[in-house]
């Protein structure tokens, strides 16, 4: 047995990993709402100031709920990937290198082509993948493969949750209130990407870990063995 196979999870990652995606879930409700009425007053705190110990507060709060649950489901991964001894430095390089560029505040509205396009390249890598038919090799490429994959479903599955928050979707009493519609239309276009990304990590996992079909024998290449007969 090797030492990947009897090798535990690493508890500091997992502890940090949960602890971070617990307080994404409080984060609803103790860094959300006043981030939102922030931007709602123009980026200035209750009192009309640009900058007091209110808005460094809450900024300090919403900036470490903005990436609890991205840190914490990296920490996890890599805690999974140390234990498999999976390519854990390109997991993590990619993965940080999408962070970086998630955080960037806000993105230009995007016209038809970007649905058109990356819906059109989701739809099929979904198709490439239910149709991966063969048998796969459980290869240590495509087993990381799979991992990032699975990382990017899980960062589309926190950004459509928040779509019910930062949309008003779940606080229909507040419809009428202004909307942060560049925040949106940001968050909604990193949920494309992160679907795309997911999908494509999967296809490749899968094609790269595709068994070849085995070769047909004939009997000139190999000829029957002339066995005993039993009588």
């Amino acid at each position: 047995m090797s030492s990947a196979q009897t090798r535990g999870l690493n508890p500091w990652l997992v502890a940090a990993g949960v602890a971070l995606l617990l307080y994404a879930v409080a984060g609803n409700y103790v860094a959300l709402p006043g981030y939102i009425r922030f931007l709602e007053r123009g980026g200035t705190s209750a009192t009309g100031d640009e900058l007091d110990l209110s808005v460094v507060l809450g900024a300090a709060r919403t900036i470490a709920w903005m990436y609890s649950f991205q840190i914490g489901v990296l920490a996890i991964a890599l805690a999974r990937s140390l234990r498999d001894g999976l390519h854990t430095r390109y997991l993590a390089g990619g993965i940080m290198v999408w962070i970086v560029v998630w955080s960037w505040p806000s993105l230009p509205a995007p016209g038809p082509w970007f649905y058109l396009v990356f819906g059109t390249a989701i739809l099929c890598a979904i198709v490439l993948v239910v149709l991966q038919l063969r048998p796969s090799r459980d290869t240590r490429l495509s087993r990381t493969l799979t991992l990032a994959a699975v990382v990017f479903f899980a960062y589309a599955t926190w950004e459509v949750c928040g779509l019910g928050s930062t949309g008003r979707i779940l606080h229909p009493e507040q419809s009428g209130l202004p909307m942060a519609h560049n925040l949106v239309v940001t968050q909604s276009s990193k949920l494309m990407f992160e679907f795309l990304f997911a999908w494509l990590l999967l296809l490749a996992g899968a094609a790269l870990g595709r068994t070849p079909a085995p070769a047909i024998r004939t009997e000139e290449e190999h000829p029957p063995l002339d066995l005993p007969q039993v009588r």
